[in-house]
């Protein structure tokens, strides 16, 4: 019999709680024995509306720790009592399986240590993209191929979002009032429309794929805020979609992990991804590219990657356990790439007075940073402003190099306020 602890009853708890009492016979039966949730624990478990007889329940999180439960299942979210909950379970030889992207993208690499030292399982395929069997794919299926990098869109909230913003002609700020009235967004958005929802997640891939330390505190992150209509309009013009990309890839004996806005030309798959879905693709050097797609969050999509981390759990073996331990973090690939040093494509967006020269007082500044202009657009005035709109994509260039030019344009006397910037995604990513 294998007894169940499970910690936190919010949205992810209670649709992962109802899925396995809904499912208990099927995943048993998978799982090659009886298994049972006997313990469900929450710090205000008083207030949750949520019966069943054999099932015990308790406010006190770390109970569970001292319960003669073999597997205990962390839904609480956050860093604080959930770290100190996964830590004393390994430490007692308990396995854990954790919805946790924050947890396992900021003290991934103790908690790692901590199983392969106790033994004992830790899975965490719910951390990344919900029911998007991705951390399963490069921990199995990709085990033995050199990745050469893994890019996605990997936040419904900001996915959702830039859709409303295409689809339907909503400003951001209505896009984001639609998300919230949803519920794809927090009364507070910030970690998600901020990029660190991306962030988390992409670094725990590059973890996975580069087999090195957290690269989480060392990559580049940026949201979605300063994206406006106007953008959407001017990169549909010039046959792209705007999407919140997160993006990990071997340089050489680097690492790039960042995550941000891009805009990706419309004959790529990932334009296509909309609403609230997720898709991950990764690039081999045998396989080629494979690209997996689905709900990355929500309830049910949660709980569907909570219960294949229950069979992958039930279906190791202490030799499969030993075998991942002894994986080695990779020495050679010690760094993240400075994002500085990074090259991209850039869309640029240019606010000008209406006068002879402007243009080439634009063109002659980046040309003496050598960067060169491959696509460019004058629109006109937007209503009831004096000032033209120049769109430009430009060549591959330093991301130093970029903003060492965009500081001399906004010096500019015809040039008014901030250039706004935003990658171009190259499809060999």
């Amino acid at each position: 019999m294998l007894k169940i602890a499970v910690c936190g009853l919010g949205t992810v708890g209670k649709s992962f709680v109802d899925h396995f009492i809904k499912y208990q016979d099927l995943i048993s039966k998978n799982c090659g024995q009886d298994v049972e949730i006997a313990i469900i624990t929450d710090r205000s478990i008083d207030k949750k509306k949520f019966n069943h007889d054999s099932i015990e329940f308790s406010s006190d999180i770390l109970s569970v720790i001292d319960s003669d439960c073999n597997l205990i299942i962390e839904l609480i979210g956050g860093c604080e009592i959930a770290l100190q909950l996964v830590k004393k379970a390994i430490q007692n030889k308990k396995s854990v399986i954790t919805a946790n992207k924050a947890l396992i993208a900021e003290h991934g690499d103790e908690l790692f240590e901590l199983s392969k030292k106790n033994k004992v399982y830790l899975g965490f395929e719910a951390a990344v993209a919900g029911a998007v069997p991705i951390i399963n794919a490069l921990t199995h299926n990709m085990l033995n191929e050199n990745i050469l990098s893994i890019s996605g869109i990997v936040n419904g909230t900001c996915n959702y979002i830039l859709d409303q913003m295409s689809s339907d002609n909503k400003d951001f700020s209505e896009a984001l009032k639609n998300a919230k009235e949803l519920g794809y967004a927090e009364a507070d958005p910030t970690f998600d429309i901020g990029g660190f929802d991306a962030a988390h997640k992409i670094s725990i891939l590059a973890m996975l794929a580069y087999n090195i330390k957290s690269p989480y505190k060392n990559m580049h992150i940026e949201g979605i805020e300063s994206i406006e209509t106007m953008d959407i309009d001017y990169a549909t013009e010039l046959g792209y979609k705007i999407k919140h990309i997160a993006l990990a890839k071997r340089t050489n004996s680097q690492i790039e992990c960042r995550a941000h806005p891009v805009l990706i030309h419309q004959t790529n798959i990932l334009s296509n991804i909309d609403g609230v879905m997720n898709a991950v693709s990764t690039r081999g050097d045998r396989f080629g590219t494979s690209l997996l797609y689905g709900h990355g969050a929500g309830g049910d999509a949660t709980a569907s990657a909570v219960v294949s981390n229950i069979s992958d759990y039930c279906n190791y073996s202490h030799k499969d356990l030993d075998r991942d331990s002894k994986k080695d973090t990779n020495d050679e690939l010690v760094s993240v790439m400075n994002i500085n040093d990074i090259c991209s494509q850039y869309y640029l967006r240019i606010f000008a007075n209406d006068v002879p020269g402007v243009m080439a007082e634009v063109t002659s500044t980046l040309a003496s940073h050598k960067i060169s202009i491959e696509a460019v657009t004058q629109h006109e005035p937007l209503k009831d402003d004096k000032l033209i709109p120049i769109v430009m994509i430009t060549n591959s260039v330093s991301y130093k190099s970029i903003l060492s030019s965009i500081n001399t344009i906004e010096s500019l006397d015809n040039i008014s306020g901030k250039v706004n910037l935003i990658r171009v995604f190259n499809d060999n990513d």
